[in-house]
């Protein structure tokens, strides 16, 4: 077309003639007069190479970024040299300057908090947290725990500083973390999986759970790449039965079979130490199921696996894992006789009269977990074959001696409320302390079952929402988390930023949202690929 750059807009035979086009449409009228067939005017794709530019633009980009990073690391080197270099101000003698700093001393005064009380009663992967840690900044374990150990001092204390420290450690590890996952020897190594572990947990305490799942994620990739050889000895095997419930609440979460129920993994890892498998991981065991068992609903509910058959087997399965949960009970009852009893509790609050307490608070736990499994396949086998389930007829032929009497027996009549209420009247024994802060973690996933099983309004429902976490130590670290459920949306009028709930913990520590963008910048960044191929740990996985 003449007066307009560009490509010529005439039809395609007047272009490969040189001629020009009159570009009438739908045939040209120059080829009509010369009496060829004109071949219209549909143009061909053009492919354009962006690499160049595109390596340009991320080139530059990852440049900027570098150089922040760089002034970021030396601004704070700085700022700790100053902090620690002594005053030569003259003072009287006897005189003691009247503000006298601590921050030489905050790191360790914050690891030993954490590591006396974080999950106290309960203690999961504490004792091994600091395997690796050299006390540099060079050290992925000593950067995650610093993360961990400041954020949870900040976050109890309301410390801004602390807070600060613990996000700019966190950047630090995520750095560190990728390299080490790019080195077969380091990815391989248990401090690998402790140090993203403690991520996890950070991001419980500091955001809205997007983070959280991440991690985890990477917790389940370590531990299927290490396979259940590497678990064999202590502390691996300890660590492995820490990640274990875990995993199996973000694959419930994702209704999607789990790795672990497969035979090697529930025997392989106690080849060397029978003595470490335990009734809690005997109950572990039969969590294991409940991934495989809520894809095959999905699968059903969806169709895509809803033949007589289907429906048949599942049933079957449901039946099975019921009868091997009440096996377990009965040695359970069997092996810790009497190890329960009845408090009289006098809250109106509290929608019951009476709480049940145990002798030990792994007994709770235990007891906890199994009514999560047995309200998981309750609900299952209700939904599939309707009001006429019976959860008591797998326990027909189970012979068991009843010693606990606040505890229901696997023949005894029940509904799903009726699990649920138990468990809800051991919630004010595991909340007590020694063990409160372990307790609360303990508590989270079997209450977040609870939720789906009481409908709000109905008359069964207790009032859960008047003291489930009123009490909990890091208010806002649980509640927006849930541990391993599923995470609650963020409200319309609840602004984010990255992810973490700026309304809830930033304003309590002084903080404002133009703040916050700055510090958390390259977590996100940095975050979102770090168990993908860029950092090498996919490529363990596929070897």
């Amino acid at each position: 077309m003449v007066g307009v750059g560009g490509r010529s807009g005439g039809c395609h035979t007047c272009r490969r003639r040189r001629v020009k086009c009159d570009e009438n449409h739908p045939k040209c009228q120059r080829c009509a007069k010369a009496k060829i067939p004109c071949e219209g005017y549909a143009r061909d794709l053009k492919f354009v190479d962006e690499k160049g530019r595109a390596q340009k633009r991320v080139q530059i980009k990852r440049q900027a970024y570098l150089e922040a990073i760089q002034a970021e690391e030396e601004q704070l080197r700085a700022s700790r040299v100053a902090r620690l270099q002594p005053t030569n101000r003259p003072t009287a003698t006897g005189q003691v300057p009247s503000a006298l700093s601590l921050a030489g001393f905050r790191d360790k005064v914050e690891l030993t908090f954490m590591l006396n009380k974080l999950f106290a009663g309960w203690r999961l992967f504490i004792p091994w947290i600091m395997r690796g840690y050299r006390g540099t900044e060079d050290c992925t374990t000593t950067q995650a725990v610093k993360a961990l150990s400041s954020i949870y001092f900040g976050r109890l204390h309301r410390q801004k500083e602390s807070f600060d420290a613990g996000m700019i450690s966190y950047c630090k590890a995520l750095r560190l973390l990728g390299v080490d996952l790019k080195d077969p020897k380091a990815a391989f190594a248990l401090p690998s999986v402790t140090n993203v572990l403690s991520l996890v947990i950070f991001e419980m305490m500091a955001s809205s759970g997007g983070g959280m799942i991440q991690h985890l994620g990477g917790v389940h990739r370590l531990i299927q790449a290490r396979g259940p050889e590497r678990h064999q000895t202590r502390p691996e095997l300890d660590v492995f039965e820490t990640c274990r419930l875990g995993m199996v609440h973000n694959y419930m979460e994702k209704k999607k079979r789990c790795f672990l129920e497969e035979p090697q993994w529930q025997t392989v890892p106690w080849a060397i130490h029978p003595e470490a498998k335990d009734l809690l991981s005997l109950l572990c065991d039969r969590k294991c199921f409940l991934p495989g068992l809520l894809e095959d609903m999905e699968a059903l509910r969806t169709g895509q696996r809803a033949t007589p058959a289907d429906i048949r087997n599942l049933c079957q399965n449901i039946h099975t894992q019921l009868q091997e949960l009440y096996n377990w009970r009965a040695a359970w009852e069997c092996e810790y006789p009497n190890c329960s009893f009845l408090v009289a509790i006098d809250d109106p609050n509290i929608p019951y009269t009476s709480a049940i307490h145990f002798n030990s608070f792994s007994r709770a736990v235990e007891i906890g977990h199994y009514n999560t499994i047995l309200l998981q396949l309750h609900r299952m086998g209700r939904i599939l074959m309707g009001p006429g389930f019976s959860c008591t007829a797998p326990a027909n032929c189970i012979p068991i001696t009843r010693t606990n009497d606040a505890l229901l027996l696997p023949a005894d009549p029940k509904t799903v409320q009726d699990v649920g209420m138990e468990f809800l009247r051991m919630i004010h024994f595991e909340l007590l302390q020694p063990h409160e802060s372990g307790g609360y973690f303990q508590v989270m996933f079997p209450l977040r079952v609870i939720f789906e099983v009481f409908r709000p309004g109905s008359k069964d429902t207790p009032g859960l929402g008047n003291w489930d976490m009123k009490r909990q130590p890091w208010r806002g670290v649980t509640e927006t988390s849930a541990t391993f459920g599923p995470q609650r949306r963020t409200p319309s009028n609840h602004p984010t930023w990255n992810g973490i709930h700026t309304k809830q913990c930033w304003p309590s520590l002084g903080y404002r949202r133009k703040d916050v963008g700055p510090m958390l910048g390259s977590v996100k960044r940095d975050g979102n690929a770090l168990y993908k191929d860029d950092y090498g740990l996919a490529g363990f996985l596929r070897n």
